[in-house]
């Protein structure tokens, strides 16, 4: 049974109560039995689960309490339950900005499958995830490190300079989005598919400068960006053409 309404506020938090606050020296008896991976690195808008198995012994004889808690990267003292079971019940409304996006991945926890699933992953979601699971006299905990990275996006590519003959220009990449390390790469995409020889690359600025110009240089240019979780890109079109001439009349 999944129960949201508001009015289970009060009982949620004494819940919170009996499973957090444990007297010391207590027997730690159930285990946790998804010990591999504890670092997770996802893109923004996939999904995650966070794996949280367990397995009871048979001196485990109160009742189960599963919690999830949230520790976010940016803001350390702020933890925050986000979805627990107690007394056969699934409260999954403890956190309004993850509401409809955080479910166990079993409907039944108590099965021994107390693992979390995370959908549409937003970079808010970055931080320390720990499944803690309860039942009297044994009592464990598990903390799992999720990284939400942000795609390229938004890239746009401009000229920065005269296109004249002889003259020094840059062409510049940039995106509105993504998360470090941003990485940048230039083709050209007519023409010579090679870059002009005098061409000066800087990958982490996106800058590409030109020196000395030649109408040979013209063409379409090409810009990727590029990170860990994906790319993004665009083009410009450079026309170099010859250097204008004054003219001046003497009378």
């Amino acid at each position: 049974m999944i129960v949201s309404s508001p009015e289970y506020k009060m009982g949620i938090d004494m819940l919170k109560g009996l499973t957090l606050n444990l007297p010391d020296g207590l027997t730690r008896s159930l285990t946790i039995t998804s010990v591999d991976q504890s670092v997770f690195e996802k893109a923004q808008g996939e999904k995650v689960t966070l794996p949280c198995t367990f397995e009871l012994l048979e001196e485990d004889e109160g009742p189960l309490d599963i919690e999830w808690v949230f520790i976010p990267a940016d803001n350390p003292e702020k933890e925050q339950v986000i979805i627990m079971y107690a007394v056969g019940r699934i409260y999954n409304h403890c956190n309004p900005t993850e509401i409809g996006r955080v479910h166990f991945t079993n409907p039944y926890p108590r099965c021994g499958d107390g693992s979390l699933d995370i959908m549409n992953l937003k970079a808010a979601d970055t931080g320390t995830y720990q499944c803690k699971v309860k039942k009297v006299p044994g009592v464990q905990s598990k903390k799992i490190q999720l990284t939400v990275l942000v795609k390229p996006a938004g890239t746009k590519c401009s000229i920065e300079g005269s296109q004249e003959i002889g003259k020094d220009l840059t062409l510049k990449c940039a995106s509105r989005e993504g998360s470090p390390l941003l990485s940048y790469d230039w083709r050209r995409v007519s023409g010579p598919q090679e870059l002009p020889a005098t061409s000066m690359l800087n990958k982490n600025t996106g800058e590409l400068l030109l020196k000395n110009v030649s109408q040979e240089d013209s063409g379409v240019y090409n810009c990727v960006a590029s990170n860990r979780v994906g790319t993004d890109e665009c083009s410009i079109e450079l026309n170099v053409t010859p250097q204008s001439v004054c003219w001046v009349m003497v009378m």
